[in-house]
């Protein structure tokens, strides 16, 4: 349930559902490669009798998948539900490399996505996992999608909506002692009324929150999840957490939204920075964000093709004139390479320096060379050097300030 813009923010008003497995059991594949179809859940896919079994679901598997479609009808009643998003394949490819390094390996899994421009998502139990408009815009990378859906996938795998169940008042209210036993102890028999009933209070619950446990629980297990794929950098759990607490402490104490959803964000960013060390794992944030990145384009000024050095859209430098046989473009190329590279490496403000050169200035980070400031680009643009300086390191300034604004909490 989660994340930013670079958050989150809550649910509420969807768009899509296309499972990546059907409502009947599909044949199994290897786990590497679990089974995949778009086909909506209300249209099994054809099964012959000669096709291989999937391993037969236990009486605790049944009931959760009674109880998550009785949800799921519940919610998509106020929902509105796009079979055709164009980010499903992106959520089902990833969904599927986490799955085997889960604790249901074999679990089936519906993938919803949500017409919402809030940012969240959540899950119920049988596989049901959504995802709104919102997140899947604010997202900065495919680690940080998985980080989401390895929190939710860890909710249906540790069953946190029966724990939840099994201890709130709520619960045995509506049902009484005796149903919810039967419930929770997967008893055949129960009427479909109070499976509705339940249904019902899971959709409530889904919503809102599982609990400070089981969300603490989930982080813990998205870092598992993600490490052993192999593939995503756990990281992103910590970068996901860390912009609920930003908004936390932005908003307050909202009575709306995923702060609500995902309460205890200063507590999850301190427990997942643990787990991070523990496990070794370098925290690198800008690997997974888009939070500062260097890149180089063309553009034209009095007529001549020049070279743009940026860091996150916002112009450091412009070389204007050829060195050493390089052009223009590919000076500021060349920078921009080298610039991303340390970025990548965690470079810092304070290792960004200047140093003069006859009558050239140059732009060093740990001691390497950014670029080069010459006074044939000075002339170029109708300034200065030490200009050109001061409106690169400037803009260099600038651009850490903001990530360091978008990290506090």
């Amino acid at each position: 349930m989660w994340l930013r813009r670079i958050l989150l923010i809550a649910v509420l008003g969807l768009a899509v559902c296309c499972a990546y497995a059907a409502e009947q059991p599909a044949p199994p594949q290897p786990p590497a490669t679990p089974q995949t179809t778009n086909t909506p859940t209300a249209t099994p896919p054809a099964t012959t009798a000669d096709a291989p079994k999937q391993p037969e679901m236990s009486p605790q598997d049944k009931r959760d998948a009674e109880i998550g479609k009785s949800a799921s009808e519940e919610i998509e009643r106020k929902l509105k539900v796009i079979p055709d998003s164009p980010d499903l394949p992106r959520i089902i490819a990833i969904v599927q490399r986490i799955e085997p390094v889960t604790e249901k390996p074999n679990q089936i899994y519906h993938i919803k996505v949500v017409d919402d421009p809030d940012i969240n998502a959540f899950s119920l139990p049988g596989g049901y996992l959504y995802f709104t408009k919102g997140l899947l815009s604010a997202v900065e990378s495919d680690d940080e999608l998985a980080a989401v859906a390895g929190h939710e996938m860890t909710h249906i795998c540790k069953s946190h909506s029966r724990r939840l169940m099994s201890r709130d008042e709520r619960y045995q209210m509506i049902l009484g002692s005796i149903v919810l036993a039967s419930i929770l102890s997967n008893s055949e028999g129960v009427n479909p009324g109070a499976v509705a009933a339940v249904g019902g209070l899971v959709a409530q619950d889904a919503l809102n929150h599982y609990g400070r446990e089981a969300e603490l629980e989930a982080d813990h297990e998205a870092v598992l999840y993600l490490k052993a794929t192999g593939q995503y950098n756990p990281v992103a759990v910590l970068t996901v957490v860390e912009g609920l607490a930003r908004l936390e402490s932005e908003q307050g104490n909202p009575e709306l939204g995923v702060l609500k959803t995902h309460p205890y964000g200063r507590e999850r960013v301190e427990a997942v920075t643990q787990e991070l060390q523990e496990l070794g794992i370098p925290i690198d944030r800008r690997r997974v964000t888009k939070s500062l990145r260097a890149d180089a384009i063309a553009v034209t000024k009095g007529g001549k093709e020049i070279g743009e050095l940026r860091l996150n859209g916002r112009t450091v430098f412009q070389p204007a004139v050829a060195v050493g046989g390089t052009s223009p473009i590919a000076r500021a190329q060349q920078s921009a390479d080298l610039f991303e590279k340390l970025l990548l490496d965690n470079l810092d403000l304070i290792e960004i320096s200047t140093a003069a050169q006859d009558h050239s200035v140059q732009v060093l980070a740990r001691g390497q060379v950014l670029f080069t400031i010459t006074p044939e680009d000075a002339q170029f643009h109708q300034t200065e050097v030490a200009a050109l300086r001061d409106t690169a390191m400037e803009a260099i300034r600038l651009g850490f300030s903001e990530e360091r604004l978008r990290r506090a909490y």
